[in-house]
């Protein structure tokens, strides 16, 4: 008989305290009583008695009757138990969606960005140069396209223009798109010199990050003084904020 008590109230636990489940307990087999029999049958402090039976009150499990201005308890239908149960299991059951829904996407989003691992890379020299337009292209596949924010006054050294025919020759046969901004400033010497197949080039007379290249997670810098150089970032947030801030840029400009 007790085995079976332990299990029951094991079976309580999830929905009562200890001393609630005594109390109940005591309830279903005194049918009827003031506080004085359920204290010596629950076990339970007298100072905490009142407390007990409110908080089962409050759930549905006790009732009283006043006989002769005293107070007697007695237990409710243990179906009772069947409805809190369920108010649990409901209120769970919310708790699980909003935390699948709000919460853990957030903490998902914030782990990334803790631990995305940013690397960075220089290239010095033409060479260097080549090698760091080359990164791209191998970086991305057929069909893909990456985003630039043109050079500015480097645009016109033969030496640029030479490296860029070589660079899109590469371009068009790896099937790469790209999709450019420059200053309105530099117009004529984009579409004398840098119009070639598979890309797209808007001009916007506002000021913008020149030499920026955005592609698939990276961000590349290029540098076109006597020494030129390129410094790649490997950063998917950086990628990110680029990326909306040239196509909120591209939105407005003009072809």
């Amino acid at each position: 008989m007790r085995k079976r008590v332990i299990m029951e109230t094991k079976a309580l636990e999830k929905i009562l305290s200890g001393s609630e489940i005594k109390v109940y307990f005591a309830l279903l087999e005194i049918e009827s009583s003031t506080v004085g029999p359920i204290i010596e049958k629950a076990k339970v402090p007298h100072s905490k008695i009142y407390s007990i039976l409110d908080k089962l009150k409050e759930k549905g499990l006790v009732s009283f009757v006043i006989k002769n201005n005293v107070k007697h308890f007695q237990a409710s239908d243990p179906k009772n138990l069947i409805s809190i149960l369920s108010e649990k299991e409901n209120e769970i059951s919310k708790q699980k969606r909003y935390l699948v829904e709000k919460i853990i996407p957030v903490i998902e989003e914030r782990r990334k960005m803790t631990t995305e691992k940013q690397e960075a890379t220089v290239y010095e020299s033409m060479e260097g140069m080549r090698a760091a337009h080359d990164y791209i292209l191998n970086t991305l596949k057929r069909g893909d396209e990456y985003r630039v924010f043109m050079i500015g006054p480097a645009l016109r050294q033969q030496r640029v223009i030479d490296f860029f025919k070589g660079f899109h020759r590469r371009r068009i046969q790896k099937g790469i798109k790209a999709n450019l901004l420059s200053e309105t400033l530099y117009r004529n010497i984009v579409e004398k010199n840098y119009i070639y197949r598979g890309m797209t080039i808007r001009f916007t007379p506002k000021k913008m990050p020149v030499g920026t290249f955005i592609f698939k997670n990276h961000i590349m810098l290029v540098n076109w003084d006597e020494k030129p150089s390129a410094f790649i970032i490997k950063s998917k947030r950086n990628y990110e904020h680029y990326k909306e801030f040239f196509e909120d840029m591209w939105k407005t400009a003009k072809a």
